[in-house]
């Protein structure tokens, strides 16, 4: 079956309201960061250059933890963000947009005598990249005597998202209050020495590795980039299936790049078949431009801003496993080239965090942040100005009802 999501039609009876419900607090645990960002001007130019070349530089604040908060604001969420800034020009600058954003900062910890954290990429004429630095050191201050210290940012908060910038002991405490708080807790890897830190006696109620931060996390290296028939990675359901035995975590959102991403859950509930989805995204966003929002996408831009198709189909394996169910949100149009890869998986996880606390099924708000991750995609920057609050539930608007795809 085919659903073509169009904002040009409504489900008969369906509210018309031009929001989801803010549904709980997200409490976010992780980085907030400056971002320095460069770029060569030749748009044909890739991988590395061994030379300088002629581009421009964007420094734009950013961090993982930082910018899913700000997603999550942009979709009309609401966020509390636990992190850690130097007592500097940078942190001064994290803060101020904190508070204007609305992001929730009391557990925003400010250290004298240390460097606010920084990012430094360089992308090659295709947006993709080339290398970066990270310089987190600050992020070894958030100890599990700073989560003690602001528990009550735990209270009414509907899910608790951590990044790998957090120390194990810190990642060990706040999966101590998720659990005796009854508040689900999700780990994004951040990197793949990073995702080491996310191994816990407790499971996560959901963790966003790539392919190799998912072997880091089962403390093996990652195989050699051999494919199956179907342009996964030989053995990608197996090793889904084994992270769940070994209870990293009850889900696994496996992220692939242009193969799209898999969802393994502990459970073969929900869909049985393959599906697919497509989204005019231009006519999604078209609202914005529209209402007339300042720094969204130029009208030129959103003519060209392509669809998002997605397959969804359930990975089959020769061993029968009856509680363990894959899906694969296949992208059936893998885009040839981007303008920033920056910021687009944590744009996957916000989405994801804002659909499911204002009460989506986890298998639609997989959806919902795919399209904030395409979005993110052809922006400069980590979050797209054309995130609005009625972005997801002009797309939810569009499933067919009581579906969960």
């Amino acid at each position: 079956r085919r659903l073509v999501m169009s904002p040009g039609r409504r489900q008969p009876d369906e509210p018309s309201s031009s929001a989801l419900p803010k549904g709980a607090a997200v409490l976010i645990c992780g980085g907030a960061v400056v971002d320095c960002i460069a770029r060569p001007q030749d748009a044909m130019q890739r991988g590395s250059s061994r030379t300088s070349l002629i581009g421009s530089t964007m420094v734009k604040l950013g961090g993982v933890g930082r910018n899913i908060a700000e997603v999550i604001i942009k979709l009309g969420g609401q966020t509390r963000l636990l992190s850690a800034v130097g007592d500097d020009e940078h942190g001064r600058l994290l803060l101020q947009s904190c508070h204007r954003l609305g992001i929730g900062s009391n557990a925003v910890s400010v250290v004298p005598g240390r460097r606010t954290a920084t990012y430094t990429a360089l992308l090659d004429g295709t947006g993709e990249l080339v290398g970066a630095i990270a310089d987190m050191e600050i992020f070894d201050e958030i100890r599990p005597s700073t989560i003690h210290a602001n528990l009550a940012d735990f209270g009414g908060a509907g899910l608790i998202v951590c990044d790998g910038n957090l120390g194990a002991d810190a990642l060990r405490c706040i999966l101590e209050q998720s659990t005796s708080s009854g508040v689900p807790a999700w780990f994004e890897p951040v990197s793949v020495e990073k995702a080491l830190r996310g191994q816990q006696l407790r499971p996560w109620h959901l963790v966003s590795p790539n392919w190799d931060e998912l072997h880091s996390l089962l403390s093996r290296p990652s195989p050699s980039a051999a494919c199956s028939q179907n342009g996964l990675p030989e053995g990608v359901r197996e090793t889904l299936v084994e992270a769940l035995e070994k209870g990293v975590a009850e889900h696994v959102l496996l992220t692939m790049g242009p193969l799209g991403v898999v969802l393994a859950s502990a459970h073969r509930a929900g869909q049985s078949g393959p599906a697919d989805v497509e989204l005019n995204v231009a006519e999604l966003v078209s609202a914005v431009i529209t209402d007339g929002d300042g720094g969204a996408l130029s009208t030129h831009e959103l003519e060209h801003l392509p669809p998002l198709s997605i397959r969804m189909e359930a990975l089959e394996s020769s061993k029968e496993t009856r509680w363990c169910r894959c899906l694969w949100y296949r992208l059936l149009r893998p885009l040839e080239s981007v303008r920033d890869v920056t910021g687009a998986g944590d744009a996957l996880l916000a989405g994801m965090a804002r659909a499911f606390t204002a009460g989506w099924p986890l298998e639609e708000a997989v959806i919902a942040g795919m399209l904030c991750a395409h979005l993110t995609l052809f922006t400069d920057g980590a979050v797209a100005a054309s995130l609005d609050t009625g972005l997801l539930a002009r797309a939810k608007s569009m499933f067919p009802r009581g579906s969960r795809l």
